[in-house]
């Protein structure tokens, strides 16, 4: 079944190479998934020089797919191939040059934490690669400076206080929804800080739970604490669980205060 997967991915990558100005086709860890696992996806990612393909030219390139759907905001297109599902991103190289060149000069913008767009080009494998692009985008990668990484850790660790705030009001309230929301906030932020903690960019979503265990430096007992927060036993209340949360945030407080290198 690996086989096929690599097949498909190889022949899409050679119909995705004709697009104009494609720099790099990389093929995601989802694809390293058994096929049977809901978390599988044929997941590509193309970077240009210029702007994305435009719909029509796309569906000139991937004839004939199945169940296709595509994003009206972002360029991603989804669909079958061969019973198997498929997901293309589209990005722009320049985008992607502009982002390394904020962290070279450190004058990155912390808008929010996450670095899997970072995490992508790091660790997607190679199906095409159209010239020094993405050997030039990964070397800069390896020579991340150690000021983004304390620079994120302390913008996710100050987000992850405000969304214990914010679960702290939302039990107060008993307002499941919010409590909810806030929740899916404050995991974002510890795994985002922890990630920095450790200087690795950050997985997708799905293989954060897999992931962040593994992490070389994690406070005493934290798998087993986010696990409390994460899958709640019984009757716990909103309370109970933002008191979880609490926890978590002081088991990170070391980390967030410790000595710069």
């Amino acid at each position: 079944m690996k086989r096929k997967v690599r097949r498909i991915a190889g022949n899409l990558a050679q119909r995705l190479s004709r697009i104009e100005g494609v720099q790099a086709v990389l093929l995601g860890e989802a694809a390293d998934i058994e096929v049977f696992d809901p978390y599988f996806t044929i997941d590509l990612d193309v970077y240009t020089t210029g702007a994305p393909p435009s719909l029509e030219a796309r569906n000139r390139l991937l004839p004939g797919m199945d169940a296709f759907e595509t994003s009206p905001v972002t360029a991603v297109d989804r669909f079958l191939l061969e019973e198997l599902p498929v997901s293309v991103h589209y990005a722009r190289s320049a985008d992607v040059d502009r982002m390394l060149l904020r962290i070279a000069e450190q004058t990155w913008v912390f808008h929010e934490p996450g670095t899997n767009v970072l995490y992508r080009i790091e660790r997607g494998e190679v199906v095409y690669s159209g010239g020094t692009w993405l050997d030039e985008a990964r070397a800069a990668l390896a020579h991340v400076p150690a000021q983004f990484w304390w620079q994120a850790r302390l913008r996710a660790f100050s987000l992850a206080e405000r969304a214990l705030s914010d679960l702290g009001a939302a039990a107060h309230r008993a307002d499941p929804l919010f409590f909810l929301m806030s929740a899916s906030r404050f995991a974002r932020c510890v795994a985002s800080f922890l990630f920095a903690v450790n200087r690795q960019f950050e997985p997708s979503d799905r293989m954060l739970s897999e992931r962040i265990a593994t992490l070389p430096v994690l406070p005493d007992g934290f798998v087993g604490s986010l696990d409390n927060f994460a899958r709640p036993v019984g009757d716990i209340t909103l309370e109970a669980r933002r008191e979880i949360a609490q926890h978590i945030v002081r088991s990170l407080m070391p980390l967030a205060v410790e000595a710069r290198e």
